[in-house]
This record gives structure tokens, sequence and C-alpha cells, in this order.
């Protein structure tokens, strides 16, 4: 399953620009081509959130703003994470960019160049540090 960050369940939902704040996830399923929306319960803290994709069995995460917090969970627990740009994104769009690899994979090795928290301070605020 893929995890996208989302603000509501709508239509026309479009990804978050927040990751470890952000209150619920479009889940989609490859296979069936279909998505359903979860509560984000771990919304707030980054780490948290990250741990709690791994419980539900998320192969990828798709972001637009994360620290190196829940990042580095991320990586520790093999779900690929990819960076998406700074602007929301419909969920159709961002599945096709998916399918045709235009999105960037975060690695360690690069990493440093496409974390941003979004904080005022450029600080990761999750606790990690």
């Amino acid at each position: 399953m893929i995890a996208i960050p989302v603000d509501s369940v709508s239509a026309d939902v479009k990804s978050s620009k927040l990751f470890g704040n952000v209150k619920m996830f479009a889940l989609y399923k490859p296979k069936e081509d279909t998505f359903f929306f979860i509560l984000n319960k771990e919304s707030g803290n980054g780490i948290k959130t990250a741990k709690m994709l791994k419980k539900w069995n998320i192969k990828s995460v798709v972001y637009s703003y994360m620290g190196n917090g829940p990042f580095s969970q991320l990586n520790k627990d093999k779900i690929d994470v990819y960076y998406i740009g700074k602007e929301p994104m419909d969920l159709s769009e961002i599945i096709k960019g998916l399918k045709d690899e235009t999105f960037i994979k975060v690695k360690k090795s690069n990493a440093d160049t496409y974390l941003d928290p979004g904080t005022a301070t450029q600080n990761c605020e999750c606790g990690c540090a």
C-alpha cells in the first residue's frame, strides 16, 4: 500500500503539505486500484506517525515536508519515501507519478537535499535530535 498524507476526505482531495501533523492518510491499494482513508492517531508526532505506517503494512509514502526523525524511522522500517514537491497534488496525479517514476526516491545519500521539516526555524520538532 501507498500512504499519501491528506487534510480531508472529499472527491477532490489533494495531498497535504504536512506529514507528522497530518490528520489522515489516503491509502492506495495498487492491486485493487482503490483508495481508502484512515485517521492518523499519532498526528503531532512524525516518528510515531512513521511507526504507525509500518503497522499498516505501508510499502511507500509520499511527502512535501518531512524532517529527519520521521524519515529515519521510515528508512529503518524499509518503507520507500518519495518527495513530490512542495505543492499539494491530486491523488491520481501522485499515483501516476509513482508508476511513471517521476518523483524522487529519498535515500540516506540524498536526504539532506530533499528533507525539509517545514518549520519556521527549518529544524525538525519531533524530538529526534
